[in-house]
C-alpha cells in the first residue's frame, strides 16, 4: 500500500519501498552523471549540490522507515545510488568501493543521516506530547548531539583544494597502473612500463619509480620525505601548498601514463586484451562520421560515393565543366552560337 509517497507492507520491513526508491535514485544519478563528467565539468561544490538533491529524495520519510535499516537488504538498496553519485562527486573510477567513494566525496552514509533525522523527529514529537514547544535553539542542540558520532568519522572533509580525476586515481589505486590493469584483464602482467619493476602500483609510481624522479623532487619539497599515502593525505589536509603539489604531481604523471597507455592500445601488433574497446556510442559515432551527406554509406572501398562525383560533361560543350555555367555570348560578338 502506498501512503504519502511511502510503500508500506504488513511487517513494516519497507523492502518494497527501498526497491522502488533505489530504482528512482539510480535513474536520477545516471541523469546527473551526464552533467558531471570525470574530466572537466563542475567543481566540487557544485557536485556536492547535485548529491544533496539526491540525498533529499532518498531521505524523504526517514523517521518512519529508519528502524528498518537493521535489514542488510534495505541498507544495500540505499547505498547503491549513493555510491553512484559519490563516484561523480569524487571523480573516481566506477570500480572504487562505496566506503572509499563516500569518504572522498565527503558524504556520510545515508543510513547514518536517516538515524539523525529520526532522533530529532522523535525528540520533537516527545516534547509536543508533553504540550511543550521547544525553541529552535533546543532543536539545534539535539541535532548537534545526534551528529557527534557521525561527524567524528566524517569531519576529515577536505578543507581546501578539490579532487581531480587523476588525483583520485593515485589516492585509490584504481587507475592507469600496471597492477590494476592486470587485475581487470587489460594487461598481461602487472609490471611497470617506465622502469621495468615487477609490480606497478600507485605507491610505486608515487615513491619509487625512477621515471618520475623530477616530478617527485618537487612533491618532496612540499610534503616531506615520507611519501606513504597516509602521510601524504595528512599533509594535504594540513597544508594547502602540499595539496596543490600532490595534485600537480598526479596531473603531470598520470596524464603521461595515460598517453603512453593509449599508444599501446592503438598499436596494431598489441594482443587483443590490450586493444582499446569501442563502446556502443563510439561505434555509432564512427558509423555516422563515415556516412556521406546524402545518407549513402560507402565503407572500406576507398572511393567516394557516387553522389560526390561530378557528372560527365555535356556533348555540346565538352570543354566546359558542367559545374561551371558556360559564359553567355556578348551582345555584338560571335563567341556564342548563332541565333
Amino acid at each position: 500500500m502506498k501512503y504519502l509517497g511511502l510503500t508500506l507492507d504488513g511487517r513494516w520491513h519497507f523492502t518494497a519501498h527501498f526497491k522502488g526508491l533505489s530504482e528512482r535514485l539510480v535513474r536520477a544519478a545516471d541523469s546527473f552523471g551526464w552533467l558531471l563528467p570525470n574530466l572537466g565539468g563542475p567543481r566540487t561544490r557544485c557536485r556536492r549540490l547535485y548529491a544533496g538533491v539526491l540525498k533529499s529524495m532518498a531521505l524523504y520519510g526517514a523517521p518512519v522507515w529508519s528502524d528498518s535499516l537493521h535489514r542488510r537488504e534495505n541498507v544495500a538498496l540505499l547505498r547503491r545510488p549513493q555510491r553512484a553519485i559519490a563516484l561523480r562527486v569524487a571523480r573516481a573510477y566506477r570500480t572504487v568501493g562505496s566506503a572509499a567513494a563516500c569518504a572522498l566525496a565527503g558524504t556520510p552514509p545515508w543510513e547514518l543521516e536517516a538515524s539523525v533525522l529520526s532522533a530529532v523527529y522523535h525528540w520533537t514529537a516527545e516534547q509536543r506530547a508533553r504540550d511543550l514547544r521547544p525553541a529552535p535553539e533546543e532543536r539545534g542542540a539535539v541535532r548537534r548531539h545526534a551528529h557527534e558520532d557521525m561527524v567524528r568519522d566524517w569531519e576529515r572533509d577536505l578543507p581546501h583544494g578539490f579532487l581531480t580525476y587523476r588525483l583520485v586515481q593515485v589516492l585509490t589505486g584504481h587507475g592507469c597502473f600496471g597492477n590494476y590493469l592486470h587485475k581487470i584483464g587489460r594487461e598481461e602482467s602487472p609490471s611497470c612500463h617506465e622502469c621495468g619493476a615487477a609490480v606497478d602500483t600507485a605507491q610505486h609510481t608515487l615513491a619509487v619509480c625512477p621515471g618520475w624522479e623530477e616530478q617527485r623532487r618537487v612533491l618532496v619539497g612540499a610534503v616531506g620525505q615520507d611519501l606513504s599515502l597516509p602521510s601524504i593525505v595528512n599533509a594535504m589536509l594540513d597544508d594547502e601548498r602540499a595539496w596543490k603539489a600532490m595534485a600537480s604531481f598526479c596531473e603531470t604523471v598520470m596524464s603521461q601514463k595515460e598517453a603512453a597507455e593509449r599508444e599501446r592500445e592503438d598499436d596494431p601488433s598489441a594482443p587483443p586484451l590490450r586493444r582499446r574497446r569501442r563502446g556502443r556510442r563510439r561505434r555509432a559515432y564512427d558509423r555516422s562520421s563515415l556516412a556521406p551527406p546524402g545518407g549513402q554509406q560507402v565503407v572500406g572501398t576507398g572511393v567516394p560515393p557516387p553522389a560526390l562525383h561530378a557528372p560527365p560533361p555535356s556533348r555540346g560543350n565538352s570543354a566546359v565543366s558542367p559545374a561551371i555555367p558556360p559564359i553567355p555570348p556578348s551582345q555584338g560578338g560571335g563567341a556564342g552560337p548563332a541565333s
